[in-house]
């Protein structure tokens, strides 16, 4: 039986599969804008032909499928989606134009505010009132939900999200509503607030709210097409989702959720990066993936993947707890300009998979990162994405030429080295943001080099912020698809329970625990799990009266009591002071919510002994070889680095074996990827295949000896 992770990204497609015997065969394909399911068919195609089976035998014999996608945050990125009509409180409707009154760029007010996503006339304000503590004040008005159906239905409205004020206390009205619309309108798509994101913060809560109205009849569609797509050629299992948190889901419950499957195939390279971590035994580890579009960085903090109970996508507040990734453009697919003051410029807008970089010969006509590469001699143009495709040196020569090098007086190479070092800034940037701007010290992390583009960055992006050792996994070109093997299903509920936590009654405590521990276990139980492979993580956002900002900590008995309130406490100042340099224990907790995170048990991982047997495009597995260390490669090639080309040696992943040690400078080429070492860097292959890279020499480090 087989086990098939798919992560579809802007630029490729990239596919993984597990068999039985533990070998793993990979491939990675192009996406297609305009038909997505294309690349998925043939990626599977490619790997069926691996597996020297028919596609309708192997997926007939697949027990396992999981897929990370980009549909819903491409949608959003392009200004897509169902036509959204909002409903509200009576005399709220303007909340989702107001924002909040920080701006981004606090002292440029010309900044352009990310467009509002309901037109004022289709966001409607219902007669109805909860108060601040979820007592309903005023009922819903039946006779204005008709008059509202009727609306909707002549606006050609698609999908409705509901926002009622403090419905996240109480959300009676908001499931009184749904229920009478959709008994005047059958089959309306609605999205409750309070089933999404039930938890303070009106702004947040609304936009969280319309964003999953617009998204999630696109992606419902995309995913009832790749089933029934799917279950055709042979496929007998039911789809996995990941989600922004590093879990799974099933297609029903992403179908009405888009919203917590944004990030999910750079949820994948967090949660791959997790397992490499424990692997590796690297309590502290940077995440970094350059794929074709984007650059994300996540961090693994003692051996935990870091969370945020929020985040922002173009603009946009996202009020869902998700794994903390920092993206920015800076993909191969990058395009390189000038702006109005005539200063080199990367990304963020992407050449994409078609007509992509100009190199790629399909019509583009921007130099990319992609052209960079290829001219500074760090891309073989007769070896690229596995050999299948030849790209075109002399174009993107010509587009370097017309675009960069002559507006800057640059010779081509000179241009194609400064958009290197450009995207290499901007990567820097996102590390530093990730790690000393939140009060971590990057020199105590490794970096882990996955995505297709980043082992041609990852030694002068590790040197650039003091990183000493770089990890290149095996499975790097794929990594996020090879994370989704490691992901489970997982649950997350959440009450608002805004008070002092000393005085809370007990039995509000215990009504809201028992609460949470019900709609988590009846969830798990729908999607499959059996309650002795399920874990439970309770936690609680607390902060000081006077702080808007939260703190999640965690918490063992879930009984109230004063002992909990204790614990609750010592753990909030603690965390406050190693966060911010100071708490205040004198001083009472408001709690603000309480969380139960209901995971499916991980299985152990691998042992050294027991590594998967990587099998790309090739029917036979890696065998180890006597360790023996190499000076040299009987290999050359001319590198344009440091403002002069230069000879470096050329090593291929396939003649690696564990105990080789390599020197720098050398390029070494691999399926899907190439990895550069820089001058100052020495590397080895370790017995799981994935090579450590020591940034700067020590004396004794290694001893190396003439064949």
């Amino acid at each position: 039986m087989y086990e098939i992770a798919v992560d579809v990204g802007g630029t490729f497609a990239d596919f993984i599969v597990r068999d039985q015997q533990g070998s793993a065969f990979t491939t990675k394909v192009p996406s297609s804008h305009e038909d997505p399911l294309e690349p998925i068919i043939k990626g599977l195609s490619e790997l069926a032909e691996q597996c020297r089976l028919s596609l309708k035998e192997f997926l007939g014999q697949t027990n396992k499928f999981v897929l990370g996608t980009t549909v819903g945050i491409n949608a959003l990125l392009e200004g897509q989606g169902a036509k959204t009509a909002l409903i509200t409180t009576e005399g709220f409707r303007d909340a989702l134009e107001l924002r909040r009154s920080r701006l981004a760029e606090q002292w440029d007010f010309r900044v352009a505010l990310p467009q509002v996503l309901v037109p004022r006339h289709l966001r409607i304000g219902l007669r109805e009132r909860m108060d601040s503590q979820g007592v309903s004040i005023k009922a819903v008005d039946h006779g204005q939900i008709e008059e509202i159906a009727q609306f909707l239905r002549q606006e050609e409205i698609e999908s409705v999200a509901v926002c009622l004020l403090f419905a996240c206390r109480n959300p009676a009205h908001e499931v009184e509503f749904k229920e009478v619309l959709q008994a005047l309108w059958s089959g309306v798509f609605v999205t409750l607030s309070s089933e999404l994101s039930s938890q303070l913060g009106e702004y947040e809560r609304t936009v969280t709210t319309v964003l999953n109205a617009r998204l999630s009849p696109v992606l419902s569609n995309y995913l009832q097409d790749l089933r029934s797509l799917l279950c055709d050629k042979g496929l007998q299992v039911p789809i996995s989702i990941a989600q922004n948190d590093g879990g799974l889901t099933d297609l029903i419950q992403a179908s009405q959720s888009a919203v917590h499957t944004l990030f999910s195939g750079p949820a994948g390279g967090v949660k791959g990066g997790w397992a490499l971590a424990r692997e590796q035994r690297l309590p502290e580890l940077v995440v970094a993936d350059m794929g074709g579009t984007s650059f994300d960085v996540s961090l693994i903090r003692q051996s935990k993947m870091e969370m945020t109970p929020q985040a922002e996508i173009a603009g946009y507040p996202i009020q869902l707890p998700m794994l903390d990734i920092h993206t920015v453009g800076a993909g191969g697919g990058s395009i390189a300009w000038l702006d109005k003051g005539g200063m080199l410029q990367v990304g963020p807008h992407s050449a994409g998979a078609k007509p992509g970089p100009a190199c790629y010969g399909l019509g583009g006509q921007e130099p990319t990162i992609t052209d960079a590469a290829l001219i500074m001699g760090l891309i073989d143009s007769s070896n690229f994405l596995g050999g299948r495709m030849t790209l075109q040196k002399k174009q993107a020569y010509e587009a370097i030429d017309i675009k960069i090098a002559q507006p800057l007086g640059l010779s081509v190479p000179e241009a194609a080295y400064a958009i290197y070092q450009i995207a290499l800034s901007l990567m820097v940037d996102a590390v530093y943001l990730m790690t000393v701007k939140k009060g971590y010290d990057p020199r105590s992390f490794a970096l882990a080099a996955v995505g297709g583009a980043l082992p041609l960055f990852a030694t002068a992006l590790a040197e650039g912020v003091g990183i000493r050792q770089v990890v290149v996994p095996e499975l790097a070109p794929v990594f996020c698809a090879q994370g989704l093997h490691h992901a489970r299903f997982q649950v997350e509920a959440l009450r608002s329970v805004y008070g002092v936590l000393r005085e809370i009654p007990s039995s509000s405590w215990n009504q809201v625990i028992l609460e949470l521990q019900s709609e988590v276990d009846q969830e798990l139980s729908r999607l499959g799990v059996c309650p002795k492979q399920r874990k439970y993580v309770w936690s609680a956002d607390l902060k000081y009266p006077d702080q808007h900002h939260e703190i999640n900590i965690d918490f063992q008995r879930v009984a109230a009591d004063p002992e909990v309130w204790q614990q609750l406490g010592k753990e909030f100042h603690k965390t406050h002071q190693k966060l911010y340099g100071y708490s205040q224990p004198e001083k009472s907790l408001l709690l603000v919510n309480l969380r139960l995170l209901a995971l499916e048990r991980e299985e152990c991982l691998q042992t050294e002994s027991d590594q998967v047997r990587i099998q790309v495009n090739t029917g036979n597995p890696f065998t180890c070889k006597t360790s023996k260390r190499i000076p040299k490669s009987n290999e050359l090639t001319s590198v344009y680095l440091r403002g002069a080309f230069q000879e470096v040696d050329i090593f291929h992943w396939r003649d690696l074996y564990p105990g080789m040690c390599l020197q720098g400078p050398a390029l070494i080429k691999k399926t899907f990827t190439t990895i550069l070492l820089e001058e100052n860097c020495e590397a080895e292959l370790d017995q799981a295949r994935n090579l450590s890279i020591k940034i700067g020499k020590d004396d004794d480090n290694y001893e190396y000896q003439n064949e």
